[in-house]
């Protein structure tokens, strides 16, 4: 990636809002920093499925990207990504997952997931997830 490209990234990220749905307390706590780390300025937090729809429900401005844990107890990730596609068809959708059987990432993208990242993950492989979300 030139210089330029990466410009072009950081300005992106940096005007992004971002939502982490994580019901781990040291993951949510690591997927938060990693975006930070990347230049991220505003990431929600929820720490479940449940709790993302509460917050969601409550924001005036829907984020711009969802990062979700699909195994999660209450809402899983796949109930939360329908619900805010119903509610929100443009926003994006990265899942996270230990989940990486062809089935269940082809279920996934078949509800509307834009990226989807297999645990675990590194800063460079959220990375690259954003810059593909980034060139849409």
């Amino acid at each position: 990636m030139t210089h330029q490209q990466d410009d072009a990234f950081n300005l992106w990220i940096s005007g992004k809002t971002f939502m982490v749905i994580e019901d781990v307390t040291s993951s949510r706590m690591l997927e938060a920093g990693l975006l930070r780390s990347l230049g991220a300025h505003k990431v929600l937090i929820a720490t479940d499925g449940n709790d993302a729809v509460t917050k969601l429900s409550a924001v005036e401005h829907a984020p711009d990207i969802i990062i979700c844990d699909w195994i999660m107890p209450g809402m899983d990730g796949i109930g939360v990504l329908e619900m805010a596609k119903a509610r929100y068809p443009t926003i994006k959708f990265v899942m996270l997952t230990a989940k990486s059987d062809a089935a269940d990432m082809e279920l996934a993208k078949s509800k509307g997931v834009d990226d989807y990242i297999v645990k675990p993950f590194s800063r460079d492989t959220l990375m690259a997830a954003l810059k593909r979300l980034s060139a849409d």
